[in-house]
């Protein structure tokens, strides 16, 4: 996924978003998926860092090109 050197969280998950939809559309899998649902069972990560702030730029959490963000699940309260 490619975002502008000074992006935020929130645009990366835009781009992650934006993304996802073209990968199902071309591959002619589900149309839908529920970003409510994802962001709310899910955090993305970083070297074991929660990119939990939207407004915190990737760069303050240390991302650079070609470095790898995943999804670990949400620990239940």
């Amino acid at each position: 996924v490619v975002v502008v050197q000074n992006a935020s969280v929130l645009e990366l998950k835009k781009a992650l978003r934006r993304h996802f939809q073209l990968r199902q559309a071309r591959q002619g899998g589900v149309q839908h998926l529920s970003w409510k649902y994802i962001w709310r069972t899910y955090h993305l990560t970083y070297n074991g860092e929660k990119l939990a702030d939207d407004r915190k730029k990737l760069r303050e959490y240390g991302i650079r090109n070609r470095d790898e963000v995943s999804f670990i699940k949400k620990l239940r309260k």
